[in-house]
């Protein structure tokens, strides 16, 4: 053996095995800022729809109820598409992309909204009452119409990257329980920024670039992963087990429906009682999603 052939046999290069898992840990990277936007985002929207809705409390209920909605139906059709998913890394960029662009539109689709409450309701003979039924069930479902997109493909972007880290049976809590938990502590530090630096200095429009450029440099880097990635065969999802083998309904679910419930109806009442101590609904929203996030992380 020459000197060389030896020196290359002392420095080996990195195995395929070293290099997806340097692609993994820039995914999760990228998971971290994708949470970081998201809940810039979820704040920057609750200090719209507080100006429309002029009541604090049901401006919350509606942004948290067409915000995880939103999250729960882009969850069920990645779920239910993801095996026609080749390059799971470079359709997550997408997804971040789609989100950055049509978050920055939700408060002109919000002031649309509220025109056309307008136009449907005005020229009566007595000011409409601002607690009617009505008026609440029609602000929750333009709500949920204007956050679709952009919720629903937060929604997917968990599956996405589940399909691509997950090789072996092995990983699913584990991966799965790291990639949430960095979403989530991202999430923690979206909601402090949005609430006490990027909404007070820079506006509600201000907020909401600076949430899609973070999704955007995401949506960068995941075409770079994408296209790096050859440990994984071009960033092919790995063979998974096909879902038609596990059954279709468990018990845990409805609990997890309860505990879900639960959940949210604490996260509306702890911004309504914090909203007392802080005077503001987008500073109460924040410390509560700061204190009740963490715990999440940890969790998972």
């Amino acid at each position: 053996m020459t000197q060389h052939d030896a020196a290359k046999a002392a420095s080996p290069m990195p195995s395929r095995e070293a290099a997806a898992n340097i692609v993994f840990l820039a995914v999760v990277a990228c998971f971290f800022f994708s949470g970081f936007a998201a809940l810039i985002y979820q704040a920057a929207w609750l200090k719209k729809l507080g100006v429309l809705f002029g009541t604090s409390h049901i401006a919350v209920a509606t942004v948290l109820a067409a915000y995880m909605g939103g999250l729960a139906m882009g969850a069920g059709l990645a779920a239910k598409f993801i095996d026609r998913v080749n390059r799971p890394v470079f359709t997550y960029g997408i997804l971040e992309a789609v989100i950055g662009v049509s978050a920055v539109l939700v408060p002109l689709a919000l002031t649309g909204a509220q025109g056309l409450l307008v136009l449907l309701f005005g020229n009566q003979p007595e000011p409409v009452s601002a607690d009617g039924a009505w008026q609440s069930l029609y602000y929750l479902l333009a709500t949920f119409l204007v956050l679709v997109i952009p919720t629903a493909a937060m929604g997917a972007t968990l599956p996405l990257l589940s399909r691509y880290a997950i090789t072996e049976d092995e990983q699913v809590g584990p991966r799965i329980g790291l990639l949430y938990g960095v979403n989530t502590m991202g999430a923690v530090l979206g909601a402090l920024a949005a609430g006490f630096i990027f909404l007070p200095q820079l506006g509600l429009y201000g907020a909401l670039f600076v949430g899609a450029f973070v999704n955007l440099i995401v949506f960068g880097i995941a075409v770079i992963l994408s296209r790096t990635a050859k440990a994984r065969d071009n960033d092919k999802g790995p063979s998974v087990p096909a879902a038609s083998t596990a059954p279709s309904f468990h018990w845990v679910l409805p609990v997890m429906l309860v505990s879900g419930a639960v959940s949210f109806t604490l996260e509306v009442l702890w911004t309504r009682l914090l909203s007392h101590v802080f005077g503001g609904t987008v500073y109460a929203f924040s410390i509560m999603l700061a204190s009740f996030l963490p715990g999440i992380a940890l969790g998972g």
